[in-house]
């Protein structure tokens, strides 16, 4: 038997959780931009990871679903990004902020 944690990860899209819901409530890409006013050229974007749903967007669609926008702009739930350029970037911010105090 193999064990639950050894089993890989599956990261799940904003875009591949749009389409879930879409097709979970049998919708057209086109019926739902009926509801939603978003085009539904966009709306195949999103579903194939092409553009970001956006915060607008992701409002507008979870109203559509009768869900919060946070299950579509997080679907692993919100965690900090611990990555390189975030570190960058505040790093720079301190520094500069830093700077601008004391030559205040």
């Amino acid at each position: 038997m193999k064990n639950f944690f050894d089993l890989p990860q599956v990261k799940t899209t904003p875009g591949q959780i749009v389409r879930a819901f879409r097709s979970n409530f049998r919708l057209t890409l086109k019926e739902l931009e009926q509801i939603t006013g978003i085009r539904y050229t966009n709306l195949s974007a999103i579903e194939h990871d092409r553009i970001d749903v956006g915060v607008r967007r992701a409002v507008l669609l979870a109203a559509a679903f009768g869900i919060e926008p946070e299950q579509i702009l997080f679907p692993h739930g919100y965690q900090r990004p611990e990555h390189k350029d975030v570190e960058r970037v505040r790093t720079r911010a301190k520094q500069l902020i830093e700077k601008k105090r004391h030559a205040a």
